[in-house]
């Protein structure tokens, strides 16, 4: 029975326009004696009247309607599902930039500069009488950056707005917000890592900051790179003091950092055979694992699972890293269209008179640069 006929027969029963006998099964017309001979088939005709009615005024059971007429006699009625429900949106990624690159505030779009000296600072020396003292210079050395306003939105139409009955554009501008914290992430991450991990221009023999061979993330690995760091000395050979050291991994080194930093016994076997029972894992003092997400997505080779690097802590006097925001716009600034639209009478519309369209933005504006190669140690891993 297509819903065209079902349709019909609802409306032609309503105008009593003929005998419900002639609507169903094409029953032959009877007499009325007939039909008093027949109280089995008076029966089962006011029963298919009373079914008519119970559906056509929605007292009949809708399984009861189902048995009669199937879904596919419907399809607009049926076509959409009445049990709908809105997933989440994924977990937004927790921004670990801070913990090894130090936040500055800029005044302007112009370059900014950041001035390092030395030269000063050493052990003093032995003088004569009536000897000359060493008279020392300062040397300074001067890093720049300037920053950049990013920005993304969106817009919604009037109907879209009017058919969100699952509230799927509430969270939109929440998305926008998640998006600047990630672009920070991401941004700090591409000053020391490439499509090979350890970033090229910065990771380099003559810098003394990658680790001879490159090798993987193992205890002695670790150690070998927290003692070159700690081992860092100026210009003038001054030991420069290393309040903490930040191990940052990507995603599948996570587990690795995490048992090498929680193992807290160690059995080594020296050369007569005897054993040597370390308690705590020797490492783990003033270290601290960052997983930054970021690295599986920017180096896109099989380093980006065996990279990892060390920073020196960004409390101190000169940082690996410096990421900086516009003074006034140090948070990302979320901007809503003024709506041009008012109805006659009064009351207005947050839409476009063009469009009818609403429309929102996010506005951030920092930069960045890389400080001091010294304050940092990496390897890519790869045992070469």
């Amino acid at each position: 029975m297509t819903a065209t006929l079902f349709e019909s027969a609802v409306n032609r029963i309503d105008a009593n326009a003929f005998e419900i006998q002639e609507t169903f099964g094409g029953l032959r017309r009877v007499s009325p004696g007939s039909q008093r001979r027949s109280p089995q088939y008076m029966a089962r005709l006011l029963e298919v009247e009373q079914f008519m009615d119970e559906i056509r005024t929605g007292r009949r059971h809708v399984n009861h309607f189902s048995e009669a007429m199937s879904t596919s006699d419907f399809p607009l009625m049926f076509a959409d599902s009445l049990d709908r429900q809105l997933y989440a949106a994924y977990e937004g990624i927790t921004p670990v930039w801070q913990n090894y690159a130090r936040a500055a505030t800029v005044n302007s779009f112009l370059t900014v500069k950041r001035f390092a000296t030395s030269g000063i600072r050493g052990r003093l020396k032995k003088v004569n009488e009536l000897a000359e003292f060493e008279r020392r210079s300062q040397s300074e050395k001067v890093y720049e950056y300037g920053v950049d306003k990013y920005e993304a939105g969106f817009a919604l139409s009037w109907e879209a707005m009017i058919n969100d009955d699952l509230d799927a554009f509430v969270r939109l501008p929440q998305d926008l917000a998640q998006s600047a914290t990630d672009s920070e992430d991401a941004f700090v991450t591409e000053l020391f890592c490439d499509n090979s991990g350890p970033h090229a221009s910065h990771y380099t023999v003559d810098n003394n900051n990658i680790l001879t061979g490159n090798p993987p993330l193992s205890r002695d690995s670790l150690q070998a790179g927290i003692t070159l760091l700690m081992k860092r000395k100026d210009e003038r050979g001054n030991p420069i003091a290393i309040r903490g050291v930040r191990l940052v991994v990507g995603t599948g080194l996570l587990l690795t950092a995490q048992e090498i930093i929680d193992t807290s016994e160690y059995h080594v076997v020296d050369g007569t055979g005897n054993v040597r029972v370390i308690r705590g894992n020797g490492v783990a003092a003033g270290l601290t694992i960052d997983h930054n997400n970021w690295i599986d997505s920017i180096a896109t080779t099989a380093n980006a699972d065996t990279s990892w690097w060390l920073f020196a802590a960004p409390s101190g006097v000169r940082p690996a890293l410096e990421f900086g925001r516009l003074r006034g716009y140090e948070a990302p600034a979320l901007f809503e269209k003024v709506p041009d639209t008012r109805r006659i009478g009064g009351g207005e519309e947050p839409y476009s008179f063009d469009t009818e369209a609403s429309e929102k933005k996010i506005k951030h504006v920092y930069g960045g640069t890389f400080v001091d190669e010294r304050m940092t140690i990496a390897s890519n891993g790869s045992g070469s």
